[in-house]
């Protein structure tokens, strides 16, 4: 959890001037830290990322439709995770979902304002 964190909280500090973003990072970061109950768990995953899909294209800014693109993945793997039950913890959907929310948080850091340009500037 520890670099989710990190990612999310650079996230927030690199998009602090443009609100959409900043939003896009706070939606993504609840989806990744909002508590699942075991009831229904693989369910409510499949939910919170429709509910995140769903925000990041209302939100329209430039990570939305990568963000969109891993949270339709994400409800696959929550698919995936509920027919095969998921487990151990080293199963590939434990491994995948882990790697599909760190790619969100990634997407708001390489996408944010802030470092598109800089890559402009140094183009």
């Amino acid at each position: 959890m520890i670099s989710y964190g990190v990612l999310l909280a650079l996230a927030l500090v690199l998009n602090m001037r443009d609100l959409r973003m900043f939003w896009l990072c706070l939606v993504v970061g609840g989806g990744i830290f909002l508590p699942i109950p075991d009831a229904y768990f693989y369910l409510n995953c499949a939910l919170v990322e429709l509910t995140v899909a769903f925000l990041a294209y209302l939100i329209a800014t430039n990570a939305s439709k990568p963000v969109v693109r891993i949270s339709i993945i994400l409800m696959a793997l929550h698919g995936l995770g509920w027919w095969l039950n998921g487990y151990p913890p080293e199963s590939p959907y434990h491994v995948l979902v882990r790697l599909c929310e760190h790619a969100e948080l990634i997407a708001c850091i390489v996408l944010s304002h802030h470092t598109m340009k800089e890559r402009a500037h140094h183009a």
